[in-house]
């Protein structure tokens, strides 16, 4: 069940927290098991799902339900060493870039035990992220970054290869989307000016003139576009670039070279019905 501490973070937006950990802690108010909780998070298998509770246990965020029995609590505490090390590693990657960000902002800066847990629980999730993407070539989140998207039903491809972009932009036309191309991260800025917003961004992470995190953030920062959704297209899969795309709030990764399948399932789930 959730702690004082828990409620909190739970309420608070300005705690980066992804949409599935903050789902998961709304849900753990005492009246669920663990049970429970498997089906409502179907991307997790049981060793991630107890990772995850461990992880919201770990920062005092939800305590134990008085009424579990010694080996119930055991189980929640038993992660393979291996996925721990591993989340380790990610959050000490990331943690130099976090604190760097948050140089660069404005408002009072978080506390490095703040930035410690915030590296966490996106080192987690990017972990499971991996996982999908060895297995399926893509990750999407189950969960909306915002409970409302623009309905435009326009996809805006940002890939500086031409000659992908067009193959892109031919096989999304072909299933009824409306599609527009930047081939650079200014141009990419400036369609999102367009009418009617897109609805889905597919964004290229090594762009000529800056990254695609650093256009993920502008967007993220843009009051009315927050909603929309974003895929990165990267051949960087390794889970610290994976975390960075969760903190500035990214909904999934394709990895490059893809098949067209690939892209294809991943915007269907992401834009069920457009």
């Amino acid at each position: 069940m959730r702690t004082i501490a828990g409620d909190a973070s739970h309420a608070d937006p300005a705690v980066t927290m992804s949409p599935s950990f903050r789902r998961m802690l709304r849900l753990l108010d005492g009246t669920r098991s663990l049970a429970d909780l498997a089906p409502l998070f179907p991307h997790l298998d049981a060793a991630d799902l107890r990772m995850w509770i461990s992880e919201l246990l770990r920062q005092k965020m939800i305590k134990r339900a008085p009424t579990l029995t010694r080996s119930q609590r055991l189980r929640l505490q038993e992660n393979a060493p291996s996925k721990e090390i591993q989340v380790q590693k990610i959050a000490e990657q990331i943690r130099p870039w976090l604190a760097a960000k948050d140089i660069e902002a404005s408002g009072p800066r978080p506390r490095p035990a703040q930035l410690a847990r915030t590296a966490r629980l996106a080192a987690i999730e990017a972990s499971t992220a991996a996982v999908s993407m060895g297995r399926e070539g893509f990750f999407v989140s189950p969960e909306p970054r915002v409970a409302r998207a623009p309905a435009s039903g326009v996809v805006l491809i940002v890939e500086d290869d031409e000659i992908q972009a067009k193959i892109v932009a031919k096989m999304l036309e072909k299933d009824g989307h409306r599609v527009r191309i930047a081939h650079n991260g200014e141009q990419a800025l400036a369609a999102l000016r367009e009418k009617p917003a897109a609805q889905l961004m597919l964004l290229d992470v090594e762009l000529p003139d800056m990254d695609g995190f650093a256009v993920l953030e502008q967007l993220r920062a843009t009051r009315g576009l927050k909603g929309m959704r974003v895929v990165m297209l990267t051949g960087q899969a390794d889970r610290a670039s994976i975390a960075k795309g969760v903190v500035l709030g990214a909904d999934g990764y394709i990895t490059k070279p893809f098949r067209p399948q690939m892209l294809r399932e991943a915007v269907q789930r992401l834009l069920p019905g457009a």
